[in-house]
């Protein structure tokens, strides 16, 4: 009996009815298909319209009153303010190949016009800096006071490449050694 029922049903599969049979899977196949795609593209549009709507709504509102903002605190010009030179700076030492890498930030207690300023001319003052460095000696650098030493020297001759025609304002009120190595 069993193998009647399989016969059956292997008959139908492989018999004349059978394109008629896939034919109707294929449509129901694609009519379930085509429903979820249709579903999803209808709640897709009443999401858009009710988007629309609000918008429409909210636009015949008007704009909102005027809120007071909290008074923003006063600048003061003579907080200190660090601005650095950027990444390692490397200059050759004269005599027996050795090399000096430094780290520099500038300090400024002259308020964000002089920031700005010291910002804006952030590639020259690394050039200046390295006019600088390549006028040391290896003695220079390996005293114990190698840092102030360097410091100091770089602050006058920044100050002097930022003055603005000799008014005797220092831009830079300190230079900051982070990182001093030689190699």
């Amino acid at each position: 009996m069993v193998k009647r029922i399989l016969g059956a049903i292997i008959a139908a599969f492989t018999g004349p009815f059978a394109i008629a049979f896939y034919a109707a899977i294929f449509i129901a196949v694609g009519g379930i298909a085509g429903f979820v795609v249709y579903s999803k593209m209808e709640a897709a549009e009443a999401a858009r319209k009710a988007a629309e709507k609000a918008a429409i709504e909210e636009a015949a509102r008007g704009p909102l009153p005027p809120q007071r903002v909290p008074d923003a605190p006063q600048d003061d010009p003579f907080v200190p303010r660090y601005i650095s030179l950027g990444d390692e700076i490397l200059s050759n030492l004269p005599g027996r190949r050795r090399a000096l890498i430094i780290q520099l930030e500038l300090m400024t207690q002259r308020g964000e016009e002089v920031e700005a300023l010291i910002t804006k001319n952030r590639m020259p003052l690394r050039a200046m800096t390295l006019a600088v460095l390549s006028e040391l000696k290896v003695e220079d650098v390996t005293r114990p006071d190698a840092t102030q030493l360097v410091a100091e020297r770089l602050r006058i001759a920044l100050n002097n490449f930022l003055r603005p025609g000799n008014s005797g304002i220092n831009a830079i009120d300190q230079v900051l050694v982070k990182r001093l190595f030689v190699q």
